[in-house]
Formats: C-alpha cells, sequence, structure tokens
C-alpha cells in the first residue's frame, strides 16, 4: 500500500474497527445457527486471526445441543482446532432417544470431553443416551478439571447408578449439583442416590443444590457454603431446625413438590396444618433460624405449613387464591418482604382479583413493609363473564399499601385487551401511589410508566421498552 494511502491509526479508526468486529460477530452466529458448523471455514470472509477470535467467542457462550446430528456436527467442528475444546465453558446435551448417539459420535464426544480442560458446567438431558453410547464417557466427565456445575436426567436406574459413581470419583469440586429421579420401566419414580458419598467430596464446595426427591440424608451433613438450595416438602420434613443445622449460610431457599411423594402432606389432615406451623415455629425461637435469608418462594400452603419464621428481602407464593387467602396473610407478616410475588391460577377473573389490603401489611408500622408487588394472574383459557374489570379490583390494595414499583402480568386467552389497558385506572395508580409500572400482556408488548413527584404534583410517563430494561432490572433485583 502506498504512503499516500496508508490510514493513521487514530482512536476512532479503532473504535470503527470494534465496531466492525462486534458485527461480523453478529453474522457469524446467524450463520452457526443455519448451517453445519464445519461450513463456516467457507462461507466467512474474515482473516483468519478474526475468524478464529470470533469462534472463540461464540464457544464462550453457553451451548445447546438438542439434536443427534447437531452433536455430530458441532463435535466436529470443535475439534477441527486443537485449541477450541479448551474454549468451551457452558454444554447441554439435551437427546430424547437413548439410541441417537451411534458409534462415531460416541467417539467425537468422548474426545471432546478428553480435551475439554476448561468445561465449567455440564448438563445431560438423557443420562441413558450419553452414558450408554461409550464406556470411556462417564470416566471422561469425572475427569474434567476445572468441572463446577452437574446436572444430569438419568431416565434410567443404570443411568442414575452410572451419575452416582461420577460424583463419587469426580477429580473437580462442584460448586452446583442436581439430582433427579429415574424411571423404572413401568413408569414408577426410582431414586437411588448414595447420599452421603455421592456429597462428601463436594460438600464443603457446593454453593447451590436442587433436589427432586427429599432423601432426609442430605439433612444429616453440613454445607458451609451453600447459598441456594431447592428442596421437596414431604409430611415431616424438612423441618426448619434441621435446615438451619445443614445450610447455615442460605440466601434462598425454593421450596418444591416431592416426586416421590403423593402430595406435600398426604396423610395429614388440613386442619392439622396451623399446629404444624405454630410447632415448627416455636422451634426457631432463640435465633436458631437464619438472618442472612434473601429469597424464599414455593407453593402458598408448603410455605404456610413449613412455618418459617425469618425476615426475607424477597418473598414469591406461588398458587394463591382467595381461599387460602388468610394463610397467605401469615405468611407475609412472618416473612415481612421488600418484594413481593404473587403467583394466581384461576379460572375465574373475578376471583383472582386480591382486594385485601390486610396482604400487603407487615403488622406493625416498624416493619418492612412491601414496596414492590409482581402479580402474575393466569386465567382460564376458555370464555368466563367478565363481572367487573380486574384493574379496578386492584385499587384498594394499593390504596392501603406502601407499594412504588407494581408489575403486572396477566394471561388468558379470553381477556379482552382493552380493558385491562384502561389508561385511566393507570394514570390513578402511578399519580396516587406508585413510582414505577410494569404491565405484561398475553401476546402484547411491554408496556412501563415511571411517575415523578415535585411541588404535590405527579408527572406520569410512558418509557420506551428499550429504555426501560435499566429500570426494571434495578427494580426487580
Amino acid at each position: 500500500m502506498s504512503d499516500a494511502r496508508r490510514v493513521p491509526r487514530t482512536r476512532s479508526n479503532v473504535a470503527a474497527l470494534t465496531k466492525a468486529i462486534i458485527l461480523n460477530l453478529d453474522i457469524l452466529r446467524i450463520i452457526l445457527s443455519f448451517l453445519p458448523r464445519v461450513d463456516i471455514l467457507s462461507v466467512s470472509r474474515t482473516s483468519r486471526f478474526l475468524r478464529e477470535w470470533a469462534i472463540k467467542e461464540l464457544l464462550f457462550t453457553p451451548i445447546d445441543i438438542d439434536l443427534p446430528n447437531k452433536l455430530e456436527s458441532w463435535c466436529r467442528f470443535v475439534l477441527a482446532d486443537e485449541n477450541r475444546p479448551a474454549y468451551v465453558r457452558d454444554l447441554s446435551i439435551r437427546l430424547e432417544d437413548p439410541r441417537s448417539i451411534n458409534n462415531q459420535r460416541a467417539e467425537l464426544l468422548l474426545t471432546f470431553l478428553q480435551r475439554a480442560t476448561r468445561l465449567r458446567r455440564l448438563y445431560v438431558g438423557s443420562g441413558e443416551a450419553v452414558f450408554g453410547a461409550d464406556p470411556g464417557i462417564p470416566f471422561a466427565i469425572s475427569r474434567l478439571p476445572a468441572l463446577e456445575s452437574f446436572e444430569v436426567d438419568p431416565w434410567c436406574a443404570d443411568a442414575q447408578e452410572t451419575s452416582n459413581e461420577i460424583l463419587m470419583d469426580m477429580k473437580s469440586r462442584l460448586k452446583v449439583l442436581s439430582l433427579h429421579v429415574a424411571f423404572h420401566l413401568d413408569r414408577s419414580i426410582l431414586w437411588t442416590h448414595d447420599i452421603p458419598r455421592v456429597l462428601a467430596p463436594h460438600r464443603e464446595h457446593l454453593q447451590e443444590l436442587r433436589l427432586e426427591h427429599l432423601d432426609v440424608r442430605v439433612l444429616e451433613l453440613c454445607y458451609p457454603s451453600l447459598r441456594t438450595l431447592k428442596i421437596p416438602v414431604a409430611d415431616e420434613q424438612p423441618r426448619p431446625s434441621s435446615m438451619f443445622q445443614a445450610f447455615p449460610g442460605l440466601r434462598h431457599l425454593s421450596l418444591s413438590p416431592d416426586l416421590l411423594g403423593n402430595g406435600p402432606f398426604s396423610t395429614i389432615p388440613k386442619e392439622s396444618y396451623p399446629a404444624l406451623r405454630h410447632s415448627r415455629q416455636s422451634e426457631q425461637s432463640g435465633g436458631r433460624v437464619w438472618s442472612s435469608l434473601d429469597t424464599l418462594r414455593g407453593p402458598l400452603m408448603q410455605l404456610y405449613v413449613v412455618g418459617l419464621a425469618c425476615p426475607v428481602r424477597r418473598l414469591e407464593i406461588q398458587g394463591y387464591n382467595a381461599y387460602v387467602h388468610d394463610a397467605a396473610v401469615e405468611i407475609v407478616r412472618s416473612a415481612c418482604p421488600q418484594k413481593l410475588v404473587l403467583d394466581v391460577h384461576c379460572r375465574d377473573p373475578n376471583g383472582a382479583m386480591i382486594g385485601e389490603s390486610s396482604l400487603l401489611w407487615s403488622g406493625s408500622p416498624d416493619r418492612q413493609h412491601v414496596t414492590h408487588l409482581t402479580l402474575r394472574i393466569h386465567l382460564a383459557t376458555y370464555p368466563v363473564p367478565l363481572i367487573r374489570d380486574p384493574l379496578n379490583d386492584l385499587v384498594p390494595l394499593l390504596r392501603n399499601s406502601k407499594v412504588e414499583y407494581l408489575r403486572l402480568v396477566i394471561g388468558g386467552s379470553y381477556i379482552r385487551e382493552d380493558r385491562l389497558e384502561d389508561e385511566l385506572i393507570i394514570e390513578r395508580w402511578l399519580r396516587e401511589h406508585l413510582r414505577a409500572m410494569k404491565l405484561d400482556l398475553l401476546r402484547d408488548t411491554l408496556r412501563v410508566w415511571t411517575a415523578e413527584r415535585s411541588g404535590g404534583t405527579a408527572t406520569i410517563t410512558e418509557v420506551d421498552p428499550v429504555d426501560a430494561r435499566e429500570l426494571i432490572r434495578r427494580e426487580e433485583a
């Protein structure tokens, strides 16, 4: 190139080059979503350096493979360069057919696993398909040196046993672990995890644990670093005292149904629920409960019976309805959340609304009040008469509360969207009660409003959804 055409290296030129690189990466992602990975070498017009840089950035992102031919083409693409397997950080393999991995694909997958020295997260959607493809694959998984997160849907008993062996023999120490149930040939549910031996190598390092079955042996160990727990609820366990001893530093707790049980309290009559709650709350006297808990979520009656009596910043209640309103009030008053999420499923929109202001009252002016409220209302999928306007029915709830931010999510095929978007009602809420509001309607765009108050007046502004992302992220964190 002649001196006359040589362009001096300036800050603006460097910025322009950076934008071009970002554009090329976006184009590359689109190409890779439609073409086999090996074709990238023929369709890319960028330099080898830029191409490999873009491929590296692409492999850094989570990889999700759901078809056998995709698994084969992806493995060939990654193995085409000796450096590429080390770029992969997060891999999910979701194959439904246990015979979908033939010998050739198994060999490719095994080779990749042997070279994936920096793989941090591995999800196997069908343990039967992956583990049974080659006996070397389970051993290769157990030898992954950087693995931090491991999850397997075993499907069959043999795959569950294999996952036990992998966990007991694992070279790395996991921070995130999910243990799933398996199934007998008759489709009954199976749990064969050898909990003491499976968790022993990892328990001091675990930060997140998710279980599909309540194995009480889990509560007999101590997990000093655990911060996030998803645990099923059975008739007698887990009790708050047992969880506090096993997970002393817990920050996020999710309760769920036990897949091996008929129901969370199948052998206990409903009239005994208050006594159960009282007995479990009495166990927490004298400070035998978390001061660190940030988030609590779960089905309403499970939250009620488990009876946690510690304050939380965020409370998520699933399955709210008017028939269990009093139980919901007790849960909210015990938790004193700043942020409350109510998940409402109902057949009749007139029974969906929460007109009881007591739900948001903490019981004392000195305790934390709900300032951020999210209502997820799932209506019936067939026509129902609409007697009252659902939005208007929420007015008493807001009038007697300290809610500043409201997110309203309403879904249902037969709801009239024009009635749910009553601008006068929304404007009145904002003018009288709120700082911000987010409205999601089924098959409709997101709408966000803010209210700024000064001199006794409120200015209402509808915010562009793109510009509102940071506001939503901050308010709902």
